[in-house]
């Protein structure tokens, strides 16, 4: 049972093509020390590449973030996911000591130029 719930991303992708997502206080931020992490992505028909990032600083900068690997059974453990027209809810589970965690989508990197036609993240959801 997950100990705290949070917004990752809320509403991301309707009017802007790629998002950096506020700062989120991941499970070392709290003191718990198992790094196990869980993410729920809420898209409606969703072109982009979505990244989760985390950093060990307690004060991040922008230097200060890295790519965390996602996915596993049938990913390989990538630093993203790329979606095409994606419609529904999927959820990635991942361990590791961060202080705070972020979301990023990158809609560039896939060509994407309209964002009228590229759909939206409704939310990311964050258990730890």
């Amino acid at each position: 049972m997950a100990r705290k719930t949070q917004k990752l991303l809320e509403a991301a992708g309707i009017l802007e093509l790629n998002v950096v997502g506020n700062a989120v206080p991941g499970d070392s931020y709290w003191g718990y020390t198992d790094g196990l992490h869980t993410i729920a992505i809420y898209a409606r028909d969703f072109t982009g590449r979505i990244k989760i990032q985390g950093t060990l600083a307690t004060h991040p900068h922008d230097d200060d973030w890295f790519d965390v690997l996602i996915g596993g059974f049938g990913m390989g453990g990538n630093p993203y996911k790329d979606y095409v027209k994606f419609t529904g809810v999927e959820g990635w589970t991942f361990t590791a000591n961060l202080v705070f965690l972020r979301a990023t989508i990158d809609r560039d990197i896939l060509g994407v130029t309209n964002v009228s036609q590229a759909g939206c993240v409704e939310k990311i959801l964050l258990n730890y």
